[in-house]
């Protein structure tokens, strides 16, 4: 008896990006796929999404530093196909990788490669950085220089480092193997080394962070609740908590 291949009941756009929402047994099978590579794949620190703490972990392990560095991946699950993510689900030992590569991907709504993971599968970033972290970039990630501190959050790569030296040529040298590996940097949205930079919608500066002024203009001209008012303050003091000079 033929299985009817459905792994998403529909998808809608938010902020100019489609959103795939899975169909029940699509929800079932991803969980399943994210509990294996879970058990059999050691993820490396680097990957903060993956990660207690999350984007503030990354932002305050690299306030230390004088000097930072952001790299931006456009697309990042759009851009990978699904026989990267059948070969990467087989490197770990994943039984029927290339079933789970099936049920993990759907037809990209831009151009190539034919099929890839979607945003909105629950599987889909574990699997991305599983990818990732094969590839010749992820081990350039995983072991950078020891004066430079790099963290990866989904899309996002931070750097830093007291060297601005040390900080430019790693920089240089992971922009190289990710366009080596076919992904896709933003190169509007990075940034090479500076005392100074956003992410995450926040300032990294040395000794410092804080939450975009221009994010908190923008929170506070809608209408909010009570509630919502009370933990975007206890986000922004969470972001700001340990600045040498806090005025927040």
């Amino acid at each position: 008896m033929t299985v009817q291949f459905q792994n998403y009941e529909y998808r809608y756009e938010s902020r100019g990006k489609p959103i795939f929402v899975p169909s029940r047994r699509g929800y079932r099978i991803g969980y399943d796929v994210k509990a294996q590579v879970e058990y059999l794949w050691q993820v490396h620190p680097v990957y903060l999404h993956l990660m207690p703490g999350g984007h503030i972990a990354a932002l305050h392990g690299h306030r230390s530093h004088k000097y930072f560095a952001k790299i931006d991946l456009s697309r990042l699950f759009y851009s990978l196909a699904k026989s990267r993510v059948q070969r990467a689900l087989r490197t770990i030992g994943v039984i029927q990788a290339r079933h789970y590569a099936k049920w993990s991907c759907v037809k990209n709504p831009y151009a190539e490669p034919g099929y890839v993971l979607p945003y909105g599968f629950v599987q889909s970033p574990i699997l991305a950085t599983l990818v990732l972290s094969s590839s010749q970039a992820g081990r350039l990630l995983e072991g950078p220089p020891p004066r430079v501190l790099v963290s990866v959050y989904v899309d996002d790569i931070s750097m830093s480092s007291d060297s601005p030296e040390d900080l430019e040529l790693h920089f240089s040298d992971v922009i190289a193997a990710l366009e080596q590996s076919h992904f896709i940097v933003n190169d509007e949205k990075s940034c090479r080394p500076a005392p100074s930079i956003t992410i995450f919608n926040c300032n990294l500066s040395h000794l410092r962070t804080s939450v975009l002024d221009e994010r908190t203009v923008q929170f506070d001209v809608s209408a909010r609740s009570p509630e919502s008012r009370a933990a975007f303050q206890a986000y922004c003091a969470t972001v700001t908590d340990g600045n040498l000079f806090n005025t927040e």
